[in-house]
């Protein structure tokens, strides 16, 4: 999937005096993942709540609601898991 990129700081990335444009997906599921229930106001169900997973509230379907998550977001996840308190996301190519 394309789209605008950005930085590790949620800043545009510009080249040439252009927004940058490429594949997004990754940036897409970060920004998913990381965000809680509720941050996006249009979709206030949509958030993966990884920081609760990371630091101790066990959710057994926490990996297939995140799964079903991007893939309404258009990005296929082969794998989410938490592992050594990372959470580890495999893409489909």
């Amino acid at each position: 999937m394309k789209g605008i990129l950005v930085d590790n700081d949620g800043n545009l990335t510009v080249s040439g005096g252009r927004i940058s444009i490429g594949d997004n997906r990754a940036q897409v599921a970060q920004h998913l993942i990381g965000a809680f229930a509720g941050e996006y106001k249009h979709a206030p169900m949509l958030g993966g709540n990884a920081r609760w997973i990371i630091s101790g509230r066990p959710d057994p379907f926490w990996t297939g609601s995140v799964k079903s998550q991007l893939k309404q977001c258009l990005v296929e996840a082969e794998r989410v898991a938490v592992e050594d308190g990372e959470v580890v996301v495999e893409l489909r190519s």
